[in-house]
């Protein structure tokens, strides 16, 4: 999550943005959520809900009244404004969840250094909120000069099946964005296409995993320009 983190503390250089906030920063109008000061989100999208309790291997938590997503397992949560109680949390396990309305921009694998993740390639996790809509961003620079001759800032925006993903692109990030992961599609797309902002597109390989509500897309295009995904459910267009 790499990428996540480093955007976040982008924009926070840019507007002053906090990179950490409180539940009742984003739901303001939930008095609920006012007293609430273990939970909180990183960013602008990932509901952090640490175990504080010695040697627990439980935790109650607060969902908001929201569309969210387990982020190990990528299923739909539908939060309900009340308390729920996690169990079997490992120690070595801090339980997240991806609030609705989110593109994240990932990588396909971990690795141990900044170096090899940054020569990994990238996966998007689409994740719509209750209007259906999602949006993200990434931004990409050399990651060690003060002052940047050269960088990558990319929005990401999904309505109606469709993912658009544009911006500037003048760092090279070396890498391709191998698969876009949508989530809380609830039956299986006839065909999905790829091609570039406003071109023609190409089927591509994807698999529907229906008891999680998730399609992974295998798309590998290179991010140095925009480009459209899009989820068919007629199988004649």
């Amino acid at each position: 999550m790499l990428d996540y983190f480093y955007t976040a503390f982008h924009k926070a250089s840019l507007d002053g943005s906090p990179v950490l906030h409180p539940l009742w920063f984003k739901y303001p109008t939930d008095a609920s959520t006012f007293g609430i000061d273990l939970q909180y989100f990183f960013g602008d999208s990932i509901l952090v809900s640490p175990v504080t309790e010695e040697n627990a291997t439980s935790v109650t938590i607060y969902l908001p009244k929201d569309k969210l997503y387990d982020l190990a397992t990528l299923t739909p949560v539908e939060g309900t404004g009340q308390q729920v109680t996690l169990t079997d949390v490992n120690y070595t396990t801090i339980p997240l969840h991806i609030r609705g309305g989110a593109v994240l921009p990932l990588r396909v694998a971990g690795a141990k250094t900044t170096t090899a993740l940054r020569a990994t390639d990238f996966e998007f996790i689409v994740a719509p909120g209750t209007d259906g809509k999602a949006k993200g961003s990434v931004y990409v620079d050399d990651g060690e000069s003060i002052v940047q001759e050269q960088t990558t800032s990319v929005e990401m925006a999904f309505a109606d099946d469709k993912l658009c993903v544009h911006g500037s692109f003048g760092f090279d990030v070396g890498v391709k964005v191998a698969k876009v992961v949508f989530l809380g599609v609830e039956k299986s797309p006839a065909f999905v296409t790829v091609s570039p902002e406003g071109g023609k597109g190409h089927k591509v390989p994807f698999a529907y995993d229906g008891a999680c509500e998730v399609v992974r897309v295998q798309i590998d295009t290179p991010l140095t320009h925009g480009f459209e995904v899009v989820l068919h459910y007629n199988q004649y267009v």
